[in-house]
C-alpha cells in the first residue's frame, strides 16, 4: 500500500510540472502568434496611400475628395484614382503606371 501511495505522489507531482510547463508554453506561444498577428496587421496599414494623395484632404469631415467613403480604409489599397501628391516621397508614391495613363493612351488612339 506504501509503495502505491509513494507511486501516486511521485507520478502526481511529475503531472503538475508537466501541466504548468504546458500552460506556460501556451502562453508563451499565444504572446509569440499575436504580436505576429498585430506586426502583420500594422504592415498592411501601412499599405494604404491616403496620406500621400493629391486628393487627401486631412479634414475629418471630407478624408477624400474623389473616394471619400473608401478613404483611410483598408479598401484605398490599390486606389485607381491614387496621385502621388509630392516627388520627395521617392518610392512610396511608385505605381505600376502614371496616374490617368490609360486615359492618355486612350486619347492617342
Amino acid at each position: 500500500m506504501n509503495v502505491i501511495a509513494l507511486a501516486l505522489h511521485i507520478v502526481g507531482g511529475v503531472g503538475v510540472t508537466v501541466g504548468i510547463c504546458a500552460v506556460l508554453l501556451f502562453c508563451v506561444w499565444r504572446v509569440l502568434y499575436t504580436i505576429q498577428q498585430g506586426t502583420s496587421y500594422v504592415r498592411r496599414l501601412h499599405q494604404i496611400p491616403c496620406s500621400r494623395c493629391t486628393y487627401f484632404t486631412g479634414d475629418y469631415r471630407l478624408k477624400c475628395a474623389v473616394n471619400p467613403i473608401s478613404a483611410l480604409t483598408e479598401e484605398a489599397i490599390g486606389c485607381g484614382d491614387y496621385v502621388c501628391n509630392s516627388p520627395a516621397y521617392g518610392s512610396l508614391c511608385s505605381q505600376d503606371k502614371m496616374p490617368y495613363q490609360h486615359i492618355k493612351e486612350l486619347v492617342k488612339q
